[in-house]
């Protein structure tokens, strides 16, 4: 068992959801896919479901770029 601590730093979020996770001391970002709530809140478990229906749908992430050049998600 391990212990979500936050979710991962943005650019490494940019194809797939990251989560931060503790196992044996140490803290690795792995993705929600691979993941399951075992102890979780009823709201973290619901948004593990939609974001899982979310990938089964075959919805992405999308970077748009404005026009002055900041990321727009």
């Amino acid at each position: 068992m391990v212990e979500i601590v936050g979710m991962a730093p943005e650019d490494e979020c940019e194809r797939e959801m990251f989560m931060t996770i503790t196992w044996e001391k140490r803290k690795f970002s792995v993705p929600l896919s691979q993941l399951e709530s075992i102890k979780a809140s009823k709201e973290t478990k619901e948004a593990v479901e939609d974001w899982r229906y979310w990938v089964m749908m075959g919805y992405e992430f999308l970077k748009v770029l404005a026009l002055d050049g900041r990321h727009i998600e």
